[in-house]
């Protein structure tokens, strides 16, 4: 009894909850309630370089969306690195500010978000960047940039990563 108690406590303090089911034990993730009107996520993604067509860009960062029942003013912030391939060029991007163009879209398993953003690029605001944000089924999320107004900074597709942040989901990973 002591043994359960104490894998359910440090499985409590890891943000998970624990759903007992007959005699299996299944974890759920905090990370994006069903019930929140928020959601948070990871970016990870590889994006091309389309001056060389042999350098490619990792990005990592995170991203949040709040008031996301909104269907004129949700809000969507994300920070992200990239940096070359290579381990090289490292530098930092913010977007934020987004105003949406219509409601959003919902087909199939995926909600579409486009309107217009701020992008911090090299330290400066370009502002009324157009922005596509998708959300697929309750894992996937794209960010398509209009690479015209970016000077195709993040190449020609969509930026990629996950409704899911594993800091909040394993903490202990985190700090």
């Amino acid at each position: 009894m002591m043994r359960i108690l104490l894998v359910l406590t440090i499985i409590s303090t890891a943000g998970l909850s624990i759903v007992f089911t007959g005699e299996t034990i299944n974890a759920q993730s905090f990370t994006n309630p069903a019930s929140s009107d928020s959601l948070k996520g990871a970016l990870t993604s590889i994006q091309n370089d389309p001056t060389d067509n042999n350098t490619n860009w990792i990005i990592s960062g995170v991203f949040r969306m709040n008031n996301m029942s909104s269907t004129t003013s949700p809000i969507f912030n994300a920070t992200f690195y990239m940096v070359k391939t290579d381990g090289t060029a490292l530098h930092k991007h913010q977007i934020y500010d987004l105003r949406l163009t219509g409601e959003p879209s919902t087909a199939g398993n995926s909600t579409t978000y486009n309107g217009t953003t701020t992008v911090i690029m090299k330290g400066v605001p370009v502002k009324d960047v157009p922005i596509s944000i998708a959300l697929m089924d309750d894992s996937a999320v794209s960010i398509w940039l209009d690479p015209t107004k970016v000077k195709n900074h993040f190449g020609d597709t969509p930026i990629y990563g996950t409704q899911h942040l594993i800091c909040v989901e394993e903490a202990q990973y985190c700090k």
